[in-house]
């Protein structure tokens, strides 16, 4: 989003008079504050380093700082000919009182003349103003202008309207009315000119904004000089060579035979391999890069020239001669875009294309193409359609003041002095990281304990080893009955072994990777690590400990057997080496895995014939691999293990919380309680294991799936597995009565008049009161009673009376929508825990029509800058405009010729300092209906704020300022829906300036 702030920035750098100025100014402490804070400080920072570095992009953070501006100001899109006004304003503050007080006047400033000139007496009346650009029309349709060409924008800018008819003059002259000629005459004109091309409209019709994408011709050298004296004819003349209008022409051959009527004409004839292309599927050749650019410099030489002698030929008409240097460019629509420029050297007199971060050359004729208005395709950033030029830069042709480059001597020394620091800094960083890529942190496993060592890359394994063993506290074994192997904690096996004289770089170890060390007995061997080899683990049966029911099954199986085995091993060798192994004859063994697929509960005999000969693969035994093995007299009965398993794996475990349970210090509840139970069993099964294990009732407490905020259990007769309902799943409970499946669970808020504190967008502010399970056919008369049964009995001496009592749906911290009492909850939008909001009210509720909504409506004072309390309003939404500022007119007490009438899109963050830039509609004779342009009301809550146009506005004071400035923000209101601002805000630049007279900083804001 910054893309507009990069081109302009990047056009002030390649602007060598700005950027002399810029650096031409020194900063002082004492005047400017701190550095940080200081706007053209920051700028010296910026250009010097885009001046000096090497680097490939510079960020711009340090100036976005000095602005005021935090990330979400930052990345808020802008229009770049706004965020220009803005940023020479706050230079402007910020030089002041230096040599450099005039640097913007003297290099942007034009003047003008605002005249009215008699028709009868030839007086004028004029007065001269300033401008730092000029806007000129594109398209307007009312007035019938189209200016296809910044020449024909020119002359529409400056030429007269006539004041005839109603509209005359009072001339002070003639003491009467007459025919006049009203408009702008140039006085002097700057030497640098910014011409903005109004390529954003409203339309009249929809009311929404468009962007105007017609083709306007603008050329590289301007003769102004027509236009400062008046006389448009030399401007005008398209003829000229030179001008953005020039096609370039090319010799045409005669090719047309001489004696046609002697020709002899024969069929030509065509083998079946040849084919006959059309012209326009013809392409040109691509140029290779080398030849492209030699094109582009021939080019530039050629055209260098040709501007010279135009400029050579304009100036004979005057000084006013001005070269284009900056195209800055929008790629998009009304809603969005791109911005990019098109800037010119003047050190080297070549174009680039300045994208964000990406710089490259183009050719001049590449301008052309953002013109607008036709099909030819400028490749990733979109057709022309789209993108367009929208702020031109002109430079006047004056070769005493034209720089064409700025010398890095005259970047100020102390920025010079930062420049270095920071160079140093980035170097020692650069240092810091390289050394950082030379070390390795791996993690170390021995005897189930962990240790996290880090060690340079080059280091020998054998140095890890001894380290590993010093921060273990091994002592009582030595060295060489000690070794380092790979490692892997799900299974919890040993893997590759590693050669200890080589360096852990050409181990290909890696930081965080798992090794393990190994340990033997004097008189024992390592056993020889053979990569074709799994490591399995092999549980036996053992009557005592597996037939214990109170024993865990973990603890049943925390001590298997491991052996390694080869992978082409077969059954029948594996069942044979487990004969020798645990004498559990081959034709007794009952091999068992668990069931391969996470879904099935059957455990896989592995012993069964038909796998014999197969290698252990095939049968998926993998590394890691967990097996039982048991002696059986019976092979088709179920075996031991087997009934264990199966056992085992219709088990779940779940966690759950205790209701009375305070949560921990960082705010979250602990799942300390767990059940095992059947996944077989219901959630009734399940709720009454919870219910034994908190001392509580079934239909004493609530339960919800995963958190607080999650979903109800309601149909407590479905199983476990039916309800998705998985191992090691957590349930949050709190007390309270549970909700059917044929019952919604809603939260129930009490809605109280706004408080002065709450901002100026509440309406109301909301206490929770109460969560109360509603049946979905119930009415919402029923509902009403029973929220007065609750009220009376949470506060015993409030009158509550249903029939004065109105429920709305609560979205934040607003309401909508009314329920009405003939309606059924299920005819409504809702679900579990949606906030309903509880109106208490003085008289009987209106039973609401069809065609009736309520808004809420605040008046405002704009020389006070207060607003009254909120009011509530029943009004049909098929009234037009008129009818709803006529009752308007008569709730307020002010004219309805004087009523103004805003509609606040998104009251949430509103404020009332926004009000100053807000168009207020005037509702007398427009017959626009309410639920069409400008505010389609449907729906109840609209918040509107009403005035008196004839009251003056009045200017906020600092303190009103802070107050009620409104604040682009992304946040969460006080409930958990996420809320977010959409509409693009006006600009700010903040400048904080230190004076020596007042210590303190003083802020001035730049809006």
């Amino acid at each position: 989003a910054t893309c507009y702030m990069n081109s302009l920035l990047q056009t002030l750098f390649l602007t060598p008079e700005f950027r002399r100025e810029i650096y031409r100014w020194r900063y002082d402490s004492e005047k400017h504050g701190e550095q940080e804070d200081c706007i053209p400080l920051q700028l010296q920072l910026l250009f010097g380093k885009l001046q000096l570095s090497d680097s490939l992009y510079i960020e711009t953070t340090g100036l976005t700082k000095s602005f005021q501006w935090d990330i979400r100001d930052s990345f808020q899109q802008h229009d770049v000919q706004e965020f220009c006004r803005v940023l020479f304003d706050a230079i402007e503050q910020s030089v002041e009182g230096t040599e450099q007080a005039n640097m913007i006047k003297q290099l942007y400033e034009g003047t003008y003349v605002d005249y009215v000139k008699c028709m009868n007496c030839s007086h004028e009346s004029s007065r001269e103003d300033k401008f730092l650009d000029l806007s000129l029309t594109v398209k307007n349709m009312f007035d019938k202008i189209y200016n296809d060409s910044v020449e024909k924008a020119l002359e529409s800018y400056i030429r007269p309207e006539e004041l005839t008819g109603d509209n005359q003059y009072f001339c002070e002259k003639c003491n009467s009315k007459q025919d006049a000629l009203k408009g702008l005459k140039f006085k002097e004109l700057p030497y640098i000119m910014a011409l903005q091309l109004k390529r954003f409209d409203l339309d009249l019709q929809t009311f929404s904004r468009i962007k105007l994408n017609d083709e306007v011709r603008f050329p590289q050298i301007l003769n102004m000089n027509s236009y400062l004296k008046g006389t448009l004819q030399t401007a005008m003349d398209s003829d000229k060579p030179g001008s953005s209008s020039d096609e370039e022409e090319s010799p045409i051959a005669d090719l047309s035979p001489t004696d046609i009527d002697n020709c002899d004409f024969q069929l030509a004839k065509f083998s079946s391999y040849d084919t006959i292309m059309d012209d326009d599927e013809k392409k040109p050749l691509k140029l290779d890069p080398i030849a492209k650019k030699k094109q582009i410099e021939r080019r530039a030489e050629i055209q260098k020239q040709e501007r010279a002698k135009l400029i050579e030929e304009y100036r004979e008409d005057g000084e006013n001669v001005y070269e284009l240097f900056s195209v800055m460019i929008h790629s998009g629509s009304a809603l969005g875009g791109h911005y990019y420029a098109y800037i010119k050297s003047f050190e080297n007199e070549r174009w680039y294309n300045f994208n964000d971060s990406i710089v490259k050359e183009i050719d001049e004729k590449d301008i052309e193409k953002v013109f607008g208005g036709t099909s030819k395709s400028l490749g990733y950033w979109g057709s022309s359609y789209s993108s367009n030029a929208y702020l031109l830069m002109y430079r006047k042709v004056d070769e005493s003041k034209n720089i064409s480059r700025i010398e890095s001597s005259e970047v100020p020394e102390y920025i010079l002095e930062v420049l270095e620091k920071e160079k140093e800094k980035e170097e020692e960083e650069a240092r810091e990281r390289a050394e950082k890529l030379k070390k390795m942190k791996l993690r170390v496993f021995y005897k189930g304990k962990e240790k996290q060592i880090e060690m340079n890359k080059d280091a020998l394994l054998k140095e890890l080893k001894k380290k590993a063993l010093e921060e273990f506290e091994i002592q009582e074994i030595s060295n060489e009955n000690v070794r380092v192997r790979g490692y892997s904690q799900y299974y919890d096996i040993f893997q590759e072994v590693f050669n200890e004289e080589k360096s852990l770089e050409n181990l290909g170890l890696y930081s965080h990777r798992l090794i393990a060390l190994e340990t033997k007995k004097p008189s024992e061997e390592f056993e020889e690590y053979d990569p074709l080899k799994v490591t399995i683990k092999v549980n036996v049966w053992d009557e005592e400990t597996c037939s214990d029911p109170e024993l865990p099954f973990e603890q049943k199986t925390s001590n298997p057997s491991k052996f390694q085995v080869e992978k082409r091993e077969t059954v029948r060798k594996l069942m044979q080496f487990l004969e020798e192994k645990f004498k559990v004859p081959f034709a007794k063994q009952k091999l068992l895995k668990k069931g391969f697929a996470s879904f099935s509960q059957t455990p896989e005999v592995i012993s069964a014939r038909h796998n014999l000969d197969q290698s252990i693969s095939m049968v998926r035994i993998y590394e890691g691999c967990v097996l039982y093995l048991e002696s059986v007299e019976d092979h088709q009965a179920k075996s031991k293990w087997q009934k264990l398993l199966e056992e085992e794996a219709n088990k779940i475990t779940i966690k759950f919380n205790h209701p009375d349970q305070k949560p921990n210090v960082h705010g979250q509840l602990d799942f300390k309680e767990s059940v095992v139970i059947q996944n077989k069993k219901t959630l009734q099964d399940l709720k009454k294991e919870i219910a034994s294990k908190i001392n509580l009732e079934v239909d004493e407490f609530i339960m919800k799936r995963g958190s607080r905020y999650g979903a109800e259990t309601k149909d407590m007769s479905l199983k476990l597995s039916q309800a998705n309902i998985v191992n090691n799943n957590l349930f949050f409970i709190e007390r309270g009565t549970p909700s059917r499946p044929d019952e919604l669970r809603l939260i129930f808020h009490l809605a109280l008049p706004a408080k002065p504190t709450d901002c100026d967008g509440a309406s109301f502010s909301f206490t929770e009161l109460f969560q109360l399970p509603v049946h979905l056919e119930s009415r919402i008369k029923q509902v009403k009673e029973k929220v007065a049964e609750r009220l009376k009995e949470m506060y015993p001496s409030m009158e509550v009376d249903p029939e004065k009592m109105r429920l709305r749906e609560k979205y934040n911290e607003k309401m909508n929508k009314v329920l009405k009492d003939q309606e059924m909850i299920r005819q409504y939008h809702m679900f579990d825990k949606k906030n309903i909001g509880v109106q208490l009210l003085e008289e009987p509720d209106k039973k609401l029509e069809y065609s009736e909504i309520i808004v809420i409506v605040r008046k405002w004072s704009p020389s006070t800058w207060e607003l009254t309390s909120p009011k509530e309003i029943i009004i049909n939404k098929h009234w037009r405009l008129h009818e709803f500022g006529e009752n308007l007119s008569k709730i307020f007490e002010i004219p309805h010729e004087n009523l103004g009438v805003h509609r606040v899109s998104y009251s949430y963050n509103f404020m009332r300092g926004e009000l100053k830039s807000e168009k207020f509609i005037k509702t007398q004779g427009n017959y626009h209906y309410l639920s069409s342009q400008p505010w389609y009301l449907s729906v109840d809550g609209m918040l509107f704020i009403i005035k008196d146009n004839t009251e003056e506005l009045r200017e906020m004071t600092s303190e009103e300022k802070k107050k009620y400035s409104a604040k682009s923000f992304y946040g969460f209101s006080s409930v958990t829906n996420f809320s977010y601002e959409s509409r693009e805000k006006s600009m700010k630049i903040t400048v904080k300036k230190k004076k020596k007279e007042d210590p303190d900083s003083q802020e001035k804001e730049d809006n």
